[in-house]
């Protein structure tokens, strides 16, 4: 992993320097020979992809809200977030600035016939592989942060040295999610499976058939969430997806391998801790939302995500026994109340704190359990309940895979007797049918990109979370549906926000505003 840091630091430099003034042509003289005196498209997309990493555990500083509002994480010494008022604003601007801004510069240079063919651009790889994961990697960001949001920048955004747009106008979701489809539409037809990449492609190794299904996965995910606001061009979009082809095996998931130079940005931190943030050990524990829903499922997966034995002391208990484990509730009064609440919870497993954990940001488990959402909503000829079993199963592989096998609770049967009790039966009723595939991709979804479950309840109520009489905000009883724009952010495109805070927003950019597709009175 050498070679990825080293890399990163390279890309930031760079970026920056793509940037700078222009001070005239003065020859050889202003050439560093230990410099690159260009953009090198292995080093500004490493570094662009290092960063999808941020919608598991978000940030090295100590608030990983996308655990902690989805019901998968609580904490266990204070009660500093339960109360919803801290992480209410989401800021794009590295996004803006680094991240999507280096992918737009590989599409730019492998596109342009004067630097298409430099040692710069080739050392990557095949131009048109760079092309279409870069779209692809570009329309992942851009879906989550429009998910977090609402309507962002997009049509006008880059276009500052192009077309002197410096303060882009705002597009709705709804044409994001538009143009996003049409885009990954076209990266898909560029994939060249004969093309190679260099290991400076670190999300799938270089290998192109599972960005294609990547692809398509994306395409469905954002097409599904459109069933209520959309349906006709949500079927019309996912039918194609589907027809591609998204995730089947466990291994064509879009996941994301930690090591001991990023390890702040993952469970590592809060759990074991570094000599800068060893204060904050065993800070987190288990929520007791996600350990209820497992034991109401009688779900093996309680297994592999927690032990009563780890980093927060030996619980009570038989290690085997699922009511044995108890998580933290989220939104309690004081921290003398947390601390109460934690004695004897579980721990997270051990898989999950090392320093090398592989997390799931899109997991095949949660490709198909969508799919199966989709054949329950007659969007395309498949079994229902046999896309709900593949994507349980999935979860389970997922598990054994790179963390824990899935094995207690009947030993090495326990995922064929999960699949095949009268807890997991699909429902033949429509709507209870579609609560419990969503339910299955929350219990599927500890640890990944959690940004999805929190689509999902936002659609679903699903798995209900009541707020406590500690979290309830401005009136509100439930948990927030978007969170806000970035002060300074604001204030540096005033207008322009503010006109999508009118047009779209209802006037307000408040916590429970609704994104375009969530319009479902479930809360």
């Amino acid at each position: 992993m050498k070679y990825i840091k080293s890399l990163a630091v390279a890309a930031m430099a760079l970026t920056a320097s793509m940037s700078s003034c222009d001070m005239g042509d003065f020859g050889d003289i202003n050439i560093n020979p230990n410099k690159p005196g260009e953009a090198y498209t292995d080093m500004l997309y490493t570094y662009s992809a290092q960063w999808v990493r941020g919608f598991t555990m978000n940030s090295s500083g100590y608030d990983p809200w996308t655990q902690l509002r989805t019901g998968y994480i609580a904490e266990s010494k204070n009660n500093q977030y339960g109360g919803l008022t801290n992480t209410v604003s989401f800021g794009t601007a590295s996004y803006y600035y680094y991240y999507i801004k280096n992918l737009n510069t590989i599409i730019e240079r492998n596109t342009n016939e004067e630097t298409k063919n430099l040692i710069s651009v080739t050392t990557f790889g095949d131009n048109a592989n760079q092309i279409a994961v870069a779209k692809t990697l570009r329309a992942f960001y851009f879906m989550t942060l429009t998910d977090i949001l609402g309507p962002l920048p997009y049509s006008e955004a880059f276009k500052g040295e192009s077309d002197d747009i410096w303060s882009p106008k705002y597009d709705s979701q709804e044409d994001i999610y538009a143009a996003l489809d049409a885009d990954l539409v076209e990266a898909y037809g560029q994939f060249n499976t004969n093309g190679k990449l260099s290991a400076a492609e670190i999300l799938y190794n270089g290998d192109i058939s599972k960005w294609k299904k990547f692809n398509a996965s994306l395409r469905m995910m954002m097409a599904i969430k459109m069933a209520d606001v959309d349906p006709v061009n949500g079927k019309a979009r996912f039918a194609k997806a589907y027809a591609d082809g998204g995730m089947t095996e466990v291994a064509d998931g879009f996941h994301y391998k930690f090591d001991a130079s990023n390890a702040d940005y993952s469970a590592w931190m809060y759990y074991v801790g570094n000599m800068s943030y060893s204060s904050r050990n065993e800070n987190f524990v288990p929520n007791k939302f996600i350990v209820d829903a497992l034991k109401e499922h009688n779900d093996p997966r309680m297994f592999s995500y927690f032990t009563l034995d780890g980093y927060k002391g030996k619980a009570e208990g038989d290690p085997s026994d699922i009511n044995a484990y108890k998580g933290v509730p989220f939104g309690l009064a004081s921290n003398d109340e947390v601390v109460s609440a934690a004695v004897g919870c579980a721990s997270i497993n051990a898989t999950y704190c090392d320093a090398g954990a592989t997390y799931g940001l899109i997991t095949t488990a949660r490709t198909l359990l969508v799919e199966a959402e989709a054949a329950v909503l007659g969007w395309i000829d498949a079994d229902a309940e046999t896309l709900y079993k593949a994507g349980i199963k999935a979860s389970m592989d997922f598990q054994a895979t790179y963390h824990t096998a899935v094995t207690k609770l009947g030993g090495e049967t326990a995922v064929e007797d999960y699949l095949a009790s009268e807890k997991i039966a699909l429902s033949s009723d429509k709507q209870t049918a579609l609560k419990q595939i969503v339910m299955q991709r929350f219990l599927a979804g500890f640890m990944t990109n959690a940004i999805e479950s929190w689509s999902d309840w936002r659609r679903y109520n699903v798995p209900e979370m009541p707020m406590t009489e500690h979290q309830i905000l401005e009136g509100n009883i439930a948990y927030p549906y978007r969170l806000t724009y970035d002060p300074s952010e604001k204030e540096s495109n005033e207008d322009n926000t503010n006109a999508a805070i009118q047009q779209w927003l209802g006037g307000e950019d408040g916590l429970w505003k609704r994104v375009w597709w969530d319009v479902a009175d479930n809360h």
